[in-house]
């Protein structure tokens, strides 16, 4: 794992953290007038990588949302997930425990200020009068022992069963973990569901 190199300036990287919170990827317009309107040169450059991480993230979110609006098979659910590096930190996926028929794409690092999107399509099966059932659990662990997190993520359908007939609950798992030796504030928060079989999520995933 790298970190910013120790000779950058302080200074930067606490500028940088407060524009990132303040503006939290906001809109490219918003960014562009708030550039334009400033008297000096000297957080031009700061004020620029925003501008390419608004960019990015629009172009992510319209990826997730492809995905949200695609046909999926009846037989799997699909998982998206939407990941938010706001540290100078980099993190390898070192562990998982997801099952070879999963389908999803090739994990890559998450590089420092970072924002990406995965799909996973996992299967999904539920006998007709059946009782509540584990879809999927599974785990995803990145970083190393110094500075990592674990996401652990899953669908349960529990089914209780009336006089007409049965209704269906999902329960959908979504934790974040900080596992290494330094500690790293990670948040998760589920952005959208269906409603219906196979219930599909998105999930959005922020370490700072």
């Amino acid at each position: 794992m790298n970190a910013t190199p120790e000779n950058s300036p302080q200074a930067d990287k606490s500028i940088y953290e407060v524009f990132a919170a303040q503006f939290n990827w906001a809109p490219l317009a918003v960014l562009s007038q708030y550039l334009r309107s400033l008297d000096t040169q000297e957080y031009k450059p700061m004020l620029t990588a925003l501008m390419e991480k608004a960019s990015q993230n629009d172009k992510i979110n319209k990826q997730i949302q492809a995905w949200e609006q695609e046909r999926v098979d009846p037989n799997r659910t699909r998982l998206v997930v939407k990941l938010i590096n706001h540290t100078d930190l980099d993190f390898e996926v070192s562990e998982h425990n997801l099952h070879s028929n999963a389908d999803r794409q090739n994990f890559s690092a998450i590089l420092p200020w970072d924002i990406q999107a995965l799909k996973f399509d996992l299967a999904y099966s539920r006998r007709l009068g059946s009782r509540n059932k584990d879809m999927f659990k599974h785990f995803i662990v990145f970083g190393d022992e110094e500075f990592g997190f674990r996401f652990d993520f899953g669908l349960r359908v529990n089914t209780s069963f009336g006089v007409i007939s049965p209704t269906l609950a999902p329960v959908r798992i979504h934790q974040v973990t900080s596992i290494g030796m330094s500690p790293i504030q990670c948040t998760t928060r589920i952005t959208r569901t269906a409603n219906e079989e196979p219930y599909g999520f998105t999930v959005e995933l922020t370490v700072s």
